[in-house]
This record gives structure tokens, C-alpha cells and sequence, in this order.
């Protein structure tokens, strides 16, 4: 009988190692999807406001590296990472340039998401430390980020989907804020 209390820290490892092969074919299946458009709803709750900040916009992304959020409302904003460089563009400030090797606060953020479309798992391992759940057919994968810098803007990003798609994007704030992007492929 005091076999059977030992026989779940005995398994404990093993439960790991299945996140970890989940982890890899997920990594694989992103990997496998060459290029993606999707729709998405964006939803920021901030502690300073009765109601939730609500933007809808166009999703592009293109192996390896490519992506680009189009926000048409409320307001158009165009932000799009091709390579190291990041250009932003808003009705308020115009387009704007940054390389982003010489901004490394804004590299993780960029990263999170196209690193993990990519399926690229050493990109998001040098920006963040991963929590894998779930199985390739449903799944979530929490980012925290490894920077101080980064840690001061950023709780943690979590990751939903399914098999080789991004369903949603959950970024918590320290300091409680939270924004919810759902991605729909068009």
C-alpha cells in the first residue's frame, strides 16, 4: 500500500516530458502554415476606464518573419515587422521607422506573436519563459517575459489555440490592465 503514495512523484517527470512533445508538435504545425490572414477583435480593460477599449482590424502574417496589424477601427494604425525592422504608422504621429535591434523593449512584444506563429520555440525562449498546456488539438501557451525592462510593461502573454492556428492573445499588465485579442482566419 505505501507504494501507491510514492507512484504519483514517480510519474511527475513524465507529465512534463508530454508538455514538452505537445509543445514540439504545436511548434511544428505553426511552422508548417506558410501564410495567415485573419480578422481580429481587441478588447483593453484598463483600471482607468468604466468600459473596455475596443479596436477591430486585419491580421497578416508571412513566414518567417513577416507581420502586420491593421487596426481600421476605431481609429486606422498600420504596425508592420518585416525582419529587425518595425514601422508604425497612425493618423496622429505618421509613419515611423525602428530598428528593432536598437529597441530592445519593443523586440519581445513583437516577438511574442510572430516568433509564435513562426513556430520558432528558440526565439520565444530567449525573450520569455514558456508554460506549455493542453494538446496539439487544443492548447495555451503562457509567456513570461525574462527582461526586467520588458517585466515592468508586461505580466505575461498568454497564447490559445488550436493545432496550427493562433485563436487569441491575452497580454496581463502588472499593474492589473489586461487586453484580449481574438484572431478569426479569414
Amino acid at each position: 500500500m505505501r507504494y501507491w503514495i510514492w507512484l504519483p512523484l514517480a510519474c511527475w517527470p513524465l507529465v512534463g516530458m508530454a508538455d514538452d512533445a505537445a509543445l514540439a508538435q504545436v511548434m511544428r504545425a505553426l511552422a508548417a502554415v506558410p501564410a495567415v490572414e485573419a480578422t481580429f477583435r481587441e478588447e483593453k480593460t484598463l483600471a482607468v476606464l468604466d468600459a473596455p477599449l475596443v479596436a477591430t482590424g486585419v491580421l497578416y502574417y508571412r513566414a518567417p518573419d513577416f507581420l502586420r496589424k491593421r487596426t481600421l477601427r476605431p481609429q486606422a494604425e498600420d504596425y508592420e515587422a518585416d525582419g529587425h525592422w518595425l514601422t508604425v504608422e497612425t493618423p496622429d504621429a505618421g509613419r515611423r521607422q525602428f530598428d528593432l535591434n536598437g529597441y530592445p523593449q519593443l523586440r519581445p512584444f513583437v516577438e511574442a506573436i510572430r516568433a509564435a506563429q513562426a513556430g520558432d520555440q528558440a526565439a520565444l525562449e530567449r525573450y520569455y519563459q514558456l508554460e506549455f498546456q493542453g494538446t496539439s488539438a487544443a492548447w495555451s501557451l503562457r509567456l513570461t517575459p525574462r527582461a526586467a525592462d520588458a517585466q515592468r510593461y508586461v505580466a505575461a502573454i498568454v497564447l490559445r489555440g488550436r493545432n496550427g492556428r493562433i485563436d487569441s492573445m491575452e497580454t496581463l499588465e502588472p499593474n492589473g490592465d489586461r487586453g484580449l485579442m481574438t484572431i478569426t482566419p479569414r
